[in-house]
This record gives C-alpha cells, structure tokens and sequence, in this order.
C-alpha cells in the first residue's frame, strides 16, 4: 500500500473508533420558584436596556436546569405562592424553553428548612403509618400531575434542606447543630437522636422516594436529598451514615452553600471530597447566593459588588467541578430572580432578598449570569 494510500485507511480507522462516553453535561440552574408571581404583578427583567423573558435572560448566559419549589397549601403571603395550580404553569413553561427541570418537594405548607419542618395542616394527627402512606401517594401524585401537565421533572428532592429531619415532630427534630457556621459536632440530645427517631425519618424518606419511582413512566427522573451545612462535613456524614445503612437509596446529595453561613470555599471543598469518597453519590450545590450591593465583608472571598458576585459564582462552579472522581455535577443559584415588584399581594412585603439576586432593583441583568456561561 502506498503511502497516502495508508494515511487515508488511517483517518478512516479514527474516525470509526468511539471517543469513550462523554462527560455530562455540568448542571447550570436557578431556583426561579417566584418569576411567574414577580411578571404576574408587574415585574420586569431586562438587558442591555431591551425588556426581556427571565427564563430567555438565563437561557442566553448557560442556563440548563431551574428549580421550583411546592408547598401543598401555602398561604400566599411572604414568597410562599407555591401551590401545585401555580407550579404545574410555571414547570410547563420552563420545560417549553428547553430547561431540565428539579422540583423540590418541602413537605410543608410554609417554608421547610434546617430549622423549620412544620407538618401540613392537612396531615396532623396521622400516626406514623399513615404518614408514611401520605408521603407515598402525595409523592407519586403529584410527580404524575406534573408530568400530565407537561411539565415532568427530571429530577425531584424528597425534602427540603432536611439536615434536621422532616415533617416534625414525627421525622425530627434529630439535634443537629444551630444554623450557622461553626462546623460544630452534631448534637448527642438522647431524646431526639435515638435510633426510632432515625428509623422514622429514613420511613419517610424512603416512602418519597418510593412514591418518585413509582410515577416516573420513563425510568430515568433522578432524586436528590438535600441539607444544608454544604461546609461542615462532620454534620454530612452524621446525617448521610444512618440513612444510608437504613436503605435510603437516592441519586444526588444536595448541598445549600452560602458563605456568610457556611463557611469558607474550603470547607465545602473538604465536604464534597469527604462525601464523594463516602457516598459514592453526585453532589450538587442545589442552593447558593452571594451579595452584590456592600455590606459587612468579613471572611467573605470576594468583594461585595456585581463583580465579586461573579467572581464568588466563578471560584464556586470551579470548585464543584473539581470534585473528586468527577462527582461534583453542578450549580444553582437560589432567587436570582426574587426583585421587588411595583405592586404585591401583601403590601407591607418587597424582596429582602434584592440584594443577592442576579438582577437589580430596576430588574437589570448583573454580571453573575456570566458565570454560567462557563463550560467547567
């Protein structure tokens, strides 16, 4: 064979060979859980000075994944809008503009996080069993409203930064310690953390996560648990060995981190290599924000400016993606949408969260959505 001759069969042969499975697609997302309430009552987004849809703003700058949260009756005052009517809307419309979807479940008619837990209304009173049962079919109705409705998730937490438990006094208070950054030991209170006490949270957890799989017709919506303490791993570890040795079988460990409660970059460094080696799970900082207006600056790593915003959103999204054996998956912004609107249901309510969104208080497009713009 002569030499181009060779050469040719040589590129042919390359060209056939499969260059190995490619590596996912680094998740980019936002909690936009308020955008449609926020343009429902006069609120506007812009760039470069054009008024523009949100969800096309984050689309433009990477944005591939948004998070929405649901209560089961919220009350509609103070950001708790989320009923099922109002989140099937918004979940339709975010998957007709291209976004895989995180539908964050709190198992509470008001907020549920590390330090509030409170049972629905609707669910008070029902033993144990009963709970269990609720969780299942509430679970799996409400995955398959969503996806009737156009809307279906492609993955879904069963809870909500439930470092403490869930849906109290049933699935905790566990004893976990105070909300903040002290990367204490977890509690030893005998009265809360006690084996029964672990035994019915991992009930409820796994009757969730039941309830997921047995709505998702595709085979291929993911689960997620999620806390908050994304610096402290001893408190990780506390929470994630007992549920692990008690058969709660989930895909994704989430982490909220926010540096003014949770510690420095290397504290959740340290965390997401304990975890990954730990777990053998995915990790997604499902939670984060930083300030963009000033402030007191403290430890904080950058700036408290819409250039620091960025510059904290670049290191953060680094920091994940370098997570060891390739476990870290992604990044979402909490509220990088929640702006002041020029008329609210409650009027004695504008947005305490202004100066950590992504946008203005005129709902001018910041810096930080660059961030996303990264391919880690």
């Amino acid at each position: 064979m002569n030499r181009p001759a060779r050469i040719l069969t040589l590129a042919i042969v390359c060209l056939a060979v499969p260059a190995g499975p490619a590596r996912a697609e680094f998740m980019k997302g936002a909690d936009l859980s308020l955008v449609q309430y926020i343009q429902d009552h006069g609120g506007e987004y812009r760039e470069a000075g054009q008024v523009k849809d949100p969800l096309q703003i984050f689309r433009d700058h990477g944005g591939n994944w948004v998070r929405l949260r649901l209560f089961l009756s919220p009350n509609g005052r103070r950001g708790q809008v989320n009923s099922l009517p109002y989140t099937l809307r918004l979940a339709k419309r975010v998957k007709q503009a291209g976004f895989r979807f995180l539908l964050d479940l709190h198992y509470s008619d008001v907020w549920a996080d590390a330090g509030h837990q409170v049972m629905p209304a609707a669910w008070t009173g029902l033993s144990h069993p009963q709970l269990v049962d609720r969780v299942f079919t509430y679970t799996r109705d409400t995955v398959a409203a969503f996806q009737k409705a156009g809307g279906a998730p492609d993955m879904v937490a069963v809870g909500n930064e439930i470092t403490d438990g869930m849906l109290w006094p049933d699935g905790g208070p566990l004893g976990q310690p105070a909300k903040g950054n002290d990367n204490a030991s977890p509690a030893t209170d005998k009265a809360t953390n006690t084996a029964a006490q672990w035994d019915r949270l991992a009930d409820l957890l796994r009757a969730g996560l039941r309830g997921v799989h047995a709505a998702d017709t595709s085979g291929t919506v993911r689960t997620m648990i999620h806390l908050d303490k994304g610096g402290n791993a001893k408190v990780c570890r506390w929470f994630f060995d007992p549920m692990l040795s008690r058969g709660v079988d989930f895909d994704v460990i989430g982490l909220s981190y926010y540096p003014f409660w949770h510690g420095t970059l290397a504290d959740l460094q340290n965390n997401l290599a304990v975890l990954s080696q730990a777990c053998k799970k995915d990790i997604v900082v499902v939670e984060t924000a930083y300030d963009n207006d000033g402030g007191p600056q403290g430890k904080l790593p950058c700036p408290l400016t819409p250039a620091g915003q960025k510059a904290f959103l670049d290191e953060l999204i680094r920091t994940v993606a370098a997570t060891p054996d390739g476990r870290g998956k992604g990044v979402f912004y909490w509220a990088p949408e929640w702006i002041s609107g020029p008329q609210w249901d409650d009027p004695h309510w504008t947005s305490n969260w202004e100066k950590r969104a992504l946008f203005d208080h005129a709902g001018n497009a910041l810096p930080g959505l660059r961030a996303f713009e990264a391919q880690p």
